[in-house]
């Protein structure tokens, strides 16, 4: 009985060890993190390209071009323009000025081209428009062509100024009677003196005056404080006290006390532009100017013809003829061009 028992119970047991191996078990499921989707960076929109707009191209026709790029001196660009302008006026010519030039833009009726354009552009533009002429301004790298003229623009320097006054005053003065105030210890001064003396000297040599008082000129006296009444009447005085009749004043020192008191004695000036007092010298020889003068140029660039290379002039203006006459003018005007090419030196 005990037997039967164990045996049925070790079935039981069997029967289930053998149901339980058949039941397959239950997964946990597992919570699968949220996958995060991948934005990929959106290409940049490309914005419509606009289609270049190309410049129109400005035909010129007038008879006289100022090409005058805008990295152009502003001074030197408006000079060049005022001078053309008045010469246009003058004689009956169209005028155009343009910051830019090519070949495409001249006609036939463009006949000269001032350019303050660099060398190199000129000279290429120049061998392309050989039916024009053309004058290149302070570039003096460039060799003349038929067609291809070179301006040198540049200011007149003080010894050249001071030379002509000198040369001038003397050539004006009776009996060479004439002398040069310049100031005392400074290279501006020493200058003025130097090259004052090497003019009138150039006109004179020796300057031996025919009449008494017999003196050689010219003579030079010094200031050493323009602003004190005492120093520039002892150098003015002692050139009075040697017959003197024609001063040249360096301007830096030009004051109205000074100029009023040479006015008082009645002596002959003569000043250069932009001196201090000049309106109020009662015996004005005339005044030195070294602005633009191109006139003589474009007459013959007028005509076809090249000048080579040429320096801009300088003027005697505001010229008193009861004190230098024309035929004077006509000797001061080859002295001068002398001078400004080369031929004559303007310092000892």
């Amino acid at each position: 009985m005990l037997k039967k028992r164990t045996h049925l119970i070790l079935t039981l047991l069997a029967i289930t060890l053998l149901l339980a191996a058949c039941v397959k078990p239950t997964k946990t499921p597992v919570q699968a993190e949220p996958t995060l989707p991948v934005v990929s960076e959106a290409a940049p929109t490309a914005e419509p390209t606009q289609s270049p707009t190309e410049t129109p191209v400005v035909i010129l026709d007038a008879a006289l071009v100022l090409w005058a790029p805008e990295s152009v001196n502003p001074d030197l660009a408006l000079q060049l323009e005022n001078s053309l302008k008045a010469y246009a006026d003058a004689n009956g010519l169209s005028f155009a000025r343009t910051p830019s030039l090519s070949a495409a833009q001249v006609t036939d009726k463009v006949k000269v081209i001032v350019s303050a354009a660099s060398a190199g552009e000129v000279q290429s533009l120049a061998a392309v428009l050989p039916q024009a002429q053309f004058l290149a301004v302070n570039a003096e790298s460039l060799a003349p062509t038929e067609n291809l003229s070179v301006l040198n623009a540049d200011g007149a320097t003080r010894d050249q100024l001071s030379f002509l006054a000198g040369y001038a005053l003397a050539l004006g003065t009776t009996d060479f009677r004439v002398g040069v105030l310049s100031q005392a210890g400074t290279p501006e001064g020493q200058t003025t003196r130097d090259a004052f003396v090497t003019g009138a000297r150039y006109h004179c040599g020796l300057c031996n005056s025919r009449f008494v008082p017999v003196e050689y000129y010219p003579f030079t006296a010094e200031i050493n404080d323009p602003a004190n009444p005492a120093d520039w009447q002892a150098a003015a005085d002692a050139l009075l006290a040697k017959a003197v009749t024609g001063i040249f004043v360096q301007p830096e020192i030009s004051t109205p006390e000074l100029i009023a008191y040479l006015n008082s004695k009645n002596v002959t000036l003569i000043g250069v532009e932009g001196q201090p007092e000049l309106a109020s010298i009662q015996k004005l020889m005339g005044v030195l100017s070294s602005g633009l003068k191109m006139d003589p140029a474009l007459d013959q660039l007028f005509l076809g013809e090249s000048v080579g290379a040429v320096r801009a002039g300088i003027e005697l203006k505001q010229v008193n003829r009861d004190l230098f006459s024309d035929g004077r003018a006509i000797l001061f005007e080859r002295i001068k061009q002398e001078m400004l090419d080369g031929y004559i030196k303007t310092l000892p």
